[in-house]
């Protein structure tokens, strides 16, 4: 695993035994080593006190104001959401906040039709749905308009789930479905060590999340399997896992290139891709905060055709 301007990670990955329930199944992960440093996460931030998260002077759709009151770095990771403010928000991108310091932060709305003060702001139970960040990525990295390209995901997601918020938010939807994703939090248990998930639906592998250590893992385990789970159709049906596959999904992305990009915060931040997947990868003190990947489908392949024309049709 190349990484440029990074010495030596602990990139071994660690396959345990697959869980399934109906559909899905989860394929926990488990890096050779914990490291243990201590990250406040949002939700724990939010808990004691330590953070605020503010519309700015000038109230904009994708900028908002952190304040990490913490002795220690504030960890807001891809696609996690807050609720109240003007409007519900995303994280566009993991990032790490230094002790004691306010930042300005790139997010999305999540909630196209309200923008009038609700509350203020606070952790959500939820984290963007799989499709939804994949779409954000994709935009972004083909310098595409990312808020539309939300707002059009989360339009499709309550499209497919037979349901309509008044101010179309991404939160409501998720609610819509608790009974349904109930059962499967249940279903999948986390392990010994484990701190990350492949996630595979009908016998496919959608993607995967890899984070520190354990301790931060555990915060997201159940916004993880939703955020898959309810881009997906539930079914009794259960699938056969081929783990070699599963592992050469991780191997292949290990083996992708890594392009480093501007970081906001104290992590190093890097996008990657192949053949099958993309993703991207963040860094701090030579360990992975944050690794995040996506299977390429056939809807990215068809995207990735009409940016081609696009740009074909400017150079002519």
């Amino acid at each position: 695993m190349i990484i440029p301007g990074v010495e030596k990670i602990n990139s071994n990955v660690e396959l345990l035994n697959p869980q399934t329930h109906k559909h899905m199944t989860i394929v926990p992960l488990k890096t050779e080593h914990s490291y243990k440093l201590d990250i406040l996460t949002l939700k724990k931030g939010f808990e004691l006190g330590l953070v605020e998260v503010k519309e700015c002077k000038h109230s904009t759709v994708n900028t908002l104001i952190v304040k990490n009151k913490s002795i220690d770095p504030l960890l807001l990771v891809d696609g996690e959401e807050v609720v109240g403010g003007d409007q519900n928000r995303i994280v566009n991108s993991t990032i790490l906040i230094a002790p004691q310091s306010l930042s300005k932060i790139s997010v999305s709305c999540t909630e196209h039709g309200r923008w009038k003060y609700k509350s203020e702001f606070r952790s959500s139970a939820h984290i963007a749905n799989y499709k939804t960040r994949r779409a954000k990525l994709r935009a972004k990295r083909s310098n595409m308009p990312v808020q539309q390209e939300v707002w059009s995901s989360i339009d499709d997601l309550e499209e497919s789930i037979d349901f309509s918020s008044d101010t179309s938010a991404m939160s409501e939807s998720y609610e819509s479905q608790k009974i349904n994703h109930a059962e499967f939090l249940k279903a999948f248990e986390i392990v010994d060590g484990q701190n990350g998930a492949l996630i595979i639906l009908n016998g496919e592998i959608k993607g995967f999340e890899l984070f520190l250590n354990p301790e931060i893992y555990s915060q997201f385990h159940e916004k993880i399997i939703k955020s898959y789970l309810i881009d997906s159709k539930i079914e009794n049906t259960t699938y056969a896992i081929n783990i070699d596959e599963a592992r050469l999904v991780i191997e292949q992305a290990k083996d992708s290139t890594f392009e480093d990009k501007p970081s906001n915060g104290l992590e190093k931040v890097f996008e990657f891709e192949n053949s099958i997947g993309f993703g991207n990868l963040y860094i701090y003190e030579q360990e992975i905060l944050h690794w995040s990947y996506f299977k390429k489908s056939s809807d990215d392949q068809k995207k990735e055709d009409v940016i081609e024309d696009i740009e074909l049709g400017e150079r002519i």
